[in-house]
């Protein structure tokens, strides 16, 4: 971990227009965490990687609507992808 956040740097993460928000299982392993990585503050935990897509870009926008549902499915693949590969006993979970 970093000195200034609370979760690993290997988790996987979405950036857009400068921000980033990170992903990583809750502590029960039944939800997926989505954070904000400048500051660690929990945007939410969700059970599927196209909700968790979908409140991250929907942060990261700032306007109260949903990204665009093909958006989500791209960005929920790369995610899976990424999670499935992580090795989160390496990151302390």
């Amino acid at each position: 971990m970093s000195e200034t956040d609370a979760f690993p740097d290997g988790c996987p993460t979405l950036a857009r227009d400068g921000q980033v928000i990170g992903f990583c299982p809750s502590p029960s392993g039944s939800h997926l965490l989505v954070w904000w990585r400048a500051d660690s503050v929990v945007i939410g935990g969700f059970e599927t990687y196209e909700a968790g897509v979908t409140a991250a870009l929907r942060a990261i926008a700032g306007d109260g609507l949903d990204p665009d549902p093909d958006e989500v499915k791209v960005e929920a693949a790369h995610l899976e992808k990424a999670f499935t590969a992580t090795d989160w006993m390496g990151l302390g979970f």
